[in-house]
């Protein structure tokens, strides 16, 4: 449901969830809320959709987390999954670090694709329509926000151009409204970090043209000395040009259409069928806001911190905003309802009243818990746990990243170019670029995980095709939204007392009984009470041999809470544990040290490469001097 000016005229309402913002962090965030029956308004001041492209590039673990509102099949459908080349040398063209046809595949998606914004934010509006217990406002902006001593939060809003102002209460608000976040500027939290002191020149076009087409299919990026650039191909016929200025180059004068025409021309692209959607000059930032929380009001997305671009995160940081809407919306609906389930709510008529802490607001199910309020701050605070030393990864991953690839000295970059090229042609290097040069994965070290599932807590879990009665899919359509508990080669509900089934079931969690790829069907025992599938490829097999793993209990982030063998006493203790962080009886899981980079590329090389790896690193030292002195 949507709502305009027209149709104002409530003075006070009280929803669950308030969201501010619904660019593609907002509306994930709506959808998911209404998949998860929440009752949620949103407040987005822009009446339309910005018609251009912001965001380009999409993960495969984001479009996999576009699979918890059903739009994964979708995505998948509308983005251009091409092959990517990184060129280096005298004019770029000579040198090949990286040149790839095809991008490999990692929980069934591309490893890396490229996405059309405006016609991903319009799917998601229109898919969000479908929730009843969800109402948009367009055109409306936040002027105040105070959390009152009863635990709710007042947001009053108005029109764009109004006068009126409209009071809503809330249990939980949700600020995804970008870098200028005015929930952020109201809480008066930092903002610290840095803007990048190179400024880069985008240019987003659209051209028919087969010849362009053809010529520039592949994503590209080239690292010349002269002037470093790379192309992004979009869908639609899009094309998004990104060229490194000078120092001396005016912004002004540099997005004038002669001069981008020119410049376009010098790295032969033909413009005469050429239509400019935008030309502008910015500067990339690495920010993080000093508190993701206060109370009972959440950043999420550029609002808590913004990432360089250059490890496929996005200009907007919007694979690393829906990664954080995927960590904390099943807490929220955990605070709220006492389980994970779906709940079916009334379509939104008539304003509630404003809540009071001893009467509830939501439809309860007959399977409840009641999280006490220990409980309640220690997810709370998982989040930004959670969330924080991942986002501090990749910005220090794409930062180094960045540095490589925008030298402008030529004897630095020479250097650079000679080294990186005889590194590529190692085989053990290949591999590592093939592997998306080691981009660090989205594993939790610290939070709601188990801490004595050391090789397995936090990580997430695979998802490879599995075949269920008969029907191949993807795993993620079997797991739901929920919590689920998997038993490989055996139900799950067989190494678990009744008591911890209890636990599970009050929690909507699924019981699930995974079979090898061998076996036609399941046995009949594993039907009792448990979901059956085969995994048809072995990955899931792989993955229990590698942790010694027979029963897996996973978040509904996909994220791996902890493991167990095939004791019952294993398992038992291993939902004690989850229970008992989850309701506030014992702390969260705190790790010290956060894998490095260096140590993430280290991983990926065998110890008959290590002479090699200490001769590049020599190599790589030799140039970080003569960047640095």
């Amino acid at each position: 449901m949507e709502r305009r000016e027209s149709d104002s005229g409530r003075r006070r309402s009280h929803f669950d969830v308030v969201i501010v913002g619904m660019g593609p962090v907002g509306a994930v965030c709506a959808n998911l809320m209404g998949k998860y029956g929440v009752k949620t308004i949103v407040f987005e001041k822009e009446q339309e959709i910005y018609n251009g492209p912001r965001a380009v590039a999409v993960d495969a673990e984001t479009t996999r987390f576009f699979g918890l509102i059903d739009l994964d099949d979708w995505l998948d459908e509308h983005v251009s999954k091409t092959g990517y080349q990184v060129l280096t040398g005298p004019e770029g063209n000579g040198w090949p670090i990286v040149d790839l046809e095809e991008v490999p595949k990692e929980h069934g998606y591309s490893k890396i694709s490229y996405f059309y914004q405006p016609t991903v934010e319009a799917t998601l509006r229109k898919n969000v329509k479908k929730y009843p217990n969800v109402q948009v406002c367009l055109g409306y902006e936040v002027t105040d926000i105070v959390e009152g001593r009863n635990g709710l939060v007042h947001v009053k809003v108005k029109f764009i151009g109004g006068l009126n102002e409209e009071v809503y209460t809330c249990k939980y608000l949700l600020g995804c409204d970008g870098g200028k976040s005015t929930v952020r500027r109201r809480l008066r939290l930092r903002y610290d970090g840095k803007a990048d002191v190179e400024r880069w020149l985008v240019l987003d076009i659209h051209s028919k043209s087969k010849q362009l087409k053809d010529q520039w299919s592949k994503f590209t990026f080239v690292i010349a000395g002269k002037r470093p650039y790379l192309h992004t191909p979009l869908p639609g016929d899009y094309h998004r040009f990104e060229l490194l200025l000078d120092d001396h180059e005016d912004a002004e004068d540099m997005t004038k259409l002669e001069k981008v025409e020119s410049l376009l021309n010098s790295i032969d692209v033909d413009t005469s069928h050429v239509t400019f959607q935008r030309r502008i000059v910015y500067k990339f930032h690495s920010r993080e806001v000093e508190q993701w929380n206060v109370g009972h009001t959440f950043l999420l997305g550029d609002a808590a911190h913004c990432l360089p671009p250059f490890r496929g995160q996005g200009s907007t940081g919007m694979c690393s905003g829906i990664r954080d809407v995927v960590n904390l919306c099943w807490k929220i609906t955990l605070f709220l309802h006492g389980t994970t389930e779906p709940l079916s709510l009334p379509r939104i008529a008539e304003p509630a009243k404003p809540e009071t802490e001893d009467r509830k607001s939501t439809t309860t199910t007959k399977q409840e818990i009641h999280l006490p309020q220990s409980g309640v701050d220690r997810l709370s605070d998982s989040y930004q746990v959670e969330r924080s030393p991942h986002v501090a990864l990749m910005t220090r991953h794409a930062t180094i990243y960045g540095t490589f690839t925008k030298l402008r000295n030529p004897v630095v970059t020479l250097a650079r170019d000679v080294i990186f090229y005889l590194m590529a042609q190692l085989p053990f290097v290949q591999l590592y670029l093939l592997e998306d040069g080691g981009k660090p994965a989205p594993t939790i070290i610290s939070g709601l995980i188990d801490w004595q599932s050391k090789s397995s807590a936090g990580k997430m879990f695979p998802q490879p095709y599995v075949v269920m009665s008969g029907e191949r899919k993807l795993f993620d359509k079997v797991l739901g939204i929920g919590f689920a508990v998997i038993g490989w080669e055996r139900n799950p509900k067989q190494n678990l007392s009744l008591d911890s089934q209890s636990k599970l079931s009050s929690l909507g969690c699924k019981f699930i009984t995974i079979d090898a790829g061998h076996q036609t069907e399941p046995h009949s025992r594993y039907f009792q009470g448990s979901v059956s599938v085969i995994d048809v490829d072995g990955v899931i097999e792989s993955w229990c041999k590698e942790h010694q793993a027979k029963l897996i209990l996973l978040r509904p982030d996909r994220c791996v809470f902890g493991h167990a063998d095939n004791s019952i006493e294993s398992g038992n203790n291993l939902i004690g544990r989850f229970y008992d962080m989850l309701t506030g009886k014992q702390p969260l899981t705190i790790r010290k040290s956060n894998p490095t980079v260096v140590a993430t590329f280290w991983d990926k090389c065998s110890v008959l490469t290590a002479v090699v790896v200490v001769v590049a690193f020599v190599g790589l030292f030799v140039l970080l001097y003569l960047i640095l002195f």
